[in-house]
């Protein structure tokens, strides 16, 4: 069986992907399932909870975001991922002293490795030498790690999206989790500069301390201008209510650019567009169902 297996599944860009590249493998006779230590995956794909895994003889097991040291720990990940900032100083002397000691790959299972953004553990945090390769979703990412292990492109699965003509006028999105790193307040500031005459924020609040330090006054300045929705799993609803896209930081291997281009959506982002070229549903699996050799 496939099992994917992330240290996080609360609403978010890369939980999504996870969530489609479970349902990808479902779809076309691989059985599936996600494990995470969230709720909002559940409902969404063939899911477990992060305590219900187990690697099992025969499985293949894609690993996301858990500083994987020794397989040992896959027998209780929940609670190395439980152990999240608590004891860092144990966990540092452990990291050291696991580095230390000789390693190889699991016999009776395979492990892989997925990055899917640069905001989650670096490959350093893992012990490469436990996987057979490193996923990343684009040719900037992967020259990001600096990793020389053996390692894949593949972007994300696309959603199924509609290209709308009757679209709304002046009505920008922010798309990106709430926090610090992804400055949402400056892209809600470039929209209001564009013009734009309501700004809605799509986004999992994953820092409220930067939401009411930064974002909530300026709710307070352009009142009844900027609206917070929260994370929209439903692309298509999210498109349809705007004009304009805004994001304030360069993510080549991110999907917005191109589901605004699929939904006729003006879309505002620093930085020169992926290069990676989009492909179709299709082409990306067959380099999954390459990799993975199913």
């Amino acid at each position: 069986m496939i099992k994917i297996v992330s240290g996080h599944s609360y609403p978010s860009g890369p939980a999504l992907a996870l969530v489609n590249l479970c349902n990808q493998f479902n779809a076309r006779g691989y059985a599936c399932v996600f494990y995470g230590p969230d709720n909002w995956h559940v409902d969404k794909c063939k899911s477990g909870a992060l305590a219900d895994f187990i690697p099992e003889a025969g499985d293949t097991i894609i690993l996301n975001g858990i500083a994987l040291l020794s397989t040992g720990d896959l027998r209780d990940v929940n609670a190395l991922v439980g152990a999240g900032g608590r004891g860092r100083l144990r966990n540092a002397f452990r990291e050291v002293t696991l580095k230390l000691l000789p390693s190889r790959r699991p016999r009776n299972y395979r492990l892989f490795l997925t990055c899917l953004s640069d905001g989650g553990l670096p490959c350093s945090s893992v012990r490469l030498s436990l996987f057979q390769k490193v996923h990343f979703v684009s040719s900037s990412l992967k020259a990001y790690s600096r990793t020389v292990y053996p390692k894949f492109i593949s972007p994300d699965f696309s959603n199924e999206l509609k290209k709308i003509d009757n679209k709304p006028e002046k009505v920008a999105g922010v798309v990106g989790s709430i926090k610090r790193e992804n400055h949402i307040a400056e892209a809600v500031e470039a929209a209001l500069l564009d013009g734009m005459e309501t700004v809605i924020i799509f986004g999992y609040m994953k820092d409220p301390e930067y939401y009411f330090d930064k974002i909530v006054p300026l709710t307070i300045k352009h009142a009844g201008r900027i609206k917070y929705a929260g994370f929209i799993d439903n692309k298509q609803k999210m498109y349809d209510a705007v004009s304009d896209v805004y994001v304030s930081v360069s993510k080549p291997w991110s999907m917005v650019g191109q589901e605004c281009a699929m939904t006729n959506t003006r879309f505002h982002a620093p930085g020169p567009a992926s290069a990676d070229g989009r492909m179709t549903n299709d082409q990306i699996f067959a380099i999954w169902k390459n990799e993975l050799v199913l």
